[in-house]
Formats: structure tokens, sequence, C-alpha cells
């Protein structure tokens, strides 16, 4: 019967106080980002930033590899855990540069020796420029009247980015946010948003080698190779002068160290070679700053740490995600391929209680079977935010 009322609702056409209601049911970036392109009138729809997503399961960001014959593209792939599927993104703004590590969202990137850097947000393309790292710096400390000093690191197309760290403090949106990029194993660079230039923050055991830099609640963190002076020194951001050295009891032998800011303080994360077993195992441990010690953690029921190599770990909180028992570590291994060439990625977990690798993912399909990595590969947090 013409005119008669439809019995089929138009979903286009949705309230805007029902929209914003189906928003606020969401739970990852992934499933906000198809909510909004259901139709053009959601896409549209003047809702506000997801600030309500918890702190998201990581992504995969995939190595690129450039081929003999072929420039790069600018094509990304990213592997989403909570999906369990391959997310492709054409991002042009990287084209010839290096992705070189990831923390709250953004891409490091680097291109022309350091003459360009920038993080970029690879789901709102959002670019947040820095400093070049061959402009003249200070020096922690320094009177923001005291002449600069031209950078003391020599950079050449040898050197390799993807060893190199970034921690942001904060949300970029603050004010004070304080951006530290540990940079090559070599130098210690933090900024603030609206700064002239880098800071640089002096490895104060001059002849020891800084294995790793994390920077936590107004503080940096120095983690030293074995057998240095000190295993750890503290800085603080605010009174550099105060130095803090940590020669701790419990020896981290035979280990490769890294640090890692959580939601209870600052781990460290021991890597020991089984020699006899033919496989590594893993140790986390974690700073009691008030009694100068290191404990040994065999119990992390609320975090599950992700880590690849170059220094790229991420902390997430598992009461958020079902999904996530907590204690354990993920852990990214690429292998020879069997057939064609090329690299095979796999994903294998290990329980704190034995430090064991199991594998979880075997991610041997379309794009992850690469000629080798060339940037590095690494967890990348999504955020729309």
């Amino acid at each position: 019967m013409e005119g008669a009322p439809s019995r089929h609702p138009d979903w286009a056409y949705l309230p805007q106080l029902v929209l914003h209601w189906i928003s606020e049911k969401l739970k990852s970036v992934t499933d906000f980002v198809i909510f909004r392109a259901v139709c053009s009138s959601w896409r549209s729809a003047p809702l506000p930033k997801p600030r309500h997503l918890p702190p998201q399961l990581p992504w995969l960001m995939i190595a690129h590899k450039q081929n003999a014959d072929k420039n790069d593209d600018g094509m990304r792939f990213f592997y989403d855990l909570w999906k369990g599927k391959m997310h492709m993104l054409y991002l042009p703004e990287i084209i010839d540069k290096g992705c070189c590590a990831t923390h709250r969202g953004w891409l490091l990137v680097i291109a022309t020796e350091g003459r360009e850097v920038f993080l970029l947000n690879p789901l709102t393309r959002v670019r947040t420029y820095l400093p070049p790292f061959t402009t003249p710096v200070r020096y922690l400390g320094e009177e923001w009247h005291a002449p600069l000093h031209d950078t003391p690191f020599q950079f050449c197309p040898s050197h390799e980015f993807r060893y190199s760290k970034v921690i942001l403090s904060s949300d970029l949106t603050n004010p004070d946010c304080l951006i530290t990029v540990f940079l090559l194993r070599q130098v210690i660079f933090c900024y603030r948003v609206g700064d002239l230039c880098w800071t640089m923050v002096n490895n104060p055991l001059k002849n020891d080698v800084v294995a790793d830099v994390t920077y936590y609640n107004g503080r940096f963190y120095l983690l030293y190779d074995e057998g240095c002076e000190e295993d750890m020194v503290i800085i603080d951001s605010e009174k550099p002068d105060k130095r803090i050295p940590y020669k701790c009891e419990l020896k981290l032998e035979n280990m490769i160290r890294h640090l890692l800011e959580g939601q209870s303080g600052v781990y460290s994360v021991g890597m020991k070679l089984l020699f006899e077993e033919g496989e590594g195992k893993y140790e986390l441990y974690r700073f009691q700053e008030q009694l100068r010690k290191l404990e040994h953690i065999t119990d992390t029921s609320d975090t599950t740490i992700f880590n690849t190599y170059n220094f790229h770990f991420l902390a997430v909180c598992s009461d958020d995600w079902d999904c996530l028992g907590g204690g354990s570590m993920y852990k990214v291994m690429y292998i020879p391929a069997l057939k064609g060439g090329g690299f095979h990625y796999r994903i294998w977990s290990s329980k704190l209680a034995d430090g064991k690798l199991e594998q979880e993912w075997d991610l041997d399909e379309g794009p992850l079977v690469l000629a080798g990595p060339n940037e590095v590969f690494m967890w990348f947090q999504p955020s729309l935010v």
C-alpha cells in the first residue's frame, strides 16, 4: 500500500544522541573506525574524540623492505591482535623515510640523516614536527639564555636509526609532555613541544655504555651494560645534578637488558640465553627505589608485556582485555621461510613464572613474507586521540 510507513528503520538517520551512545559502547579503535564508516551520515556526525577507549591491544607494524626494482610505495602493514587480521595503510608521509620507534600511538619518523624528524599518528595522519638532530642543542640543567652547543653526534647514511627509542611522558595535547629519544644507543635527547631545540642528557658515566633509557615520573632512568661501574643511574629532570646511582645486589648476568615503564613503576626486562636448551628465557625485575634494589617479578596479573627487537617494549593492562591472561610477555621473531625465500613472522608468548617461550601465532601469509626487515617491526598501540 502506497504511503504506508516502512517496517524497517532507516539506520542512516539515527539521532546523534543514539550514535553517541553507541560509540561509547565500543572498545577497540578498529570497531570505532568501522562504526564511523557505516554510512556518510554516521561518518559526518559531530561526535567527540573517543577518549573513552582503553589503552589498546597493540598492532604489529610489519617491517618494510623495498624491492630492488621498486621504490617505497608508502604502504605499511599492521597486524591487529584484537581482530586477528591485517590492516594496510597508505602513509605517503613516510615514503623513503625510516619509522624508527613508537609510543602512545605515534611513530617516530627520521629522514635525510637526521635533518627531518617528526611524530606521525598513522590513523589520524596528524604530524608533530620536531627539531632536526643536526641542529645545536642545550645540555640538561643549563639556563635558556646560555649559548647553544653543536650537536656532538655525527650522522652519516650508514647509521641505522632503527636502533632508537622514543618515550612520551603524556599525551601530546598536554603542554608539559616531554619527548625523550634514545638515539642509536648513543645519545639521549629530550624536547617539550614549543622548545626551540633539543636538550641533551649527558651520560654521567662517560666511560660506560648505556644499555637502555626511559623516562618516568619526572626522572630519566639510565640502565648500563653488564660490568659497568653502576647498574643504573636516575637523573631528576628538574635537578639534573641530583643523580642516584644503583649498584644492585641482584645481578643481571649474561642478560640482554631493557627498560620498560609500567603502571606501578619502572621494570627491567632481561632476556637470558639458555645455551643448553637452545632458546631464550625472559625474566622481569622491578626497581625498588627506596630499598635501592632489584626485585625479581614472577607475577604481573594486571600487566601483559609486548616486545620486539631494538628496545620496542609495550605494557598493556590485562584488566582491559579478556583475551590477555596477564603475567605474560609476547615476543615477535622472524625466521627464514622454507619456500620462496624471505622471512616469516611468528609471535611467541612467555609466562613469567617459567620464562619459556611458546608459539602463539604464525603469521605466514600474504604481505608478511618479506625479503627481510629494513625498518624495524614493532608493537604499535593505535590511538585516535
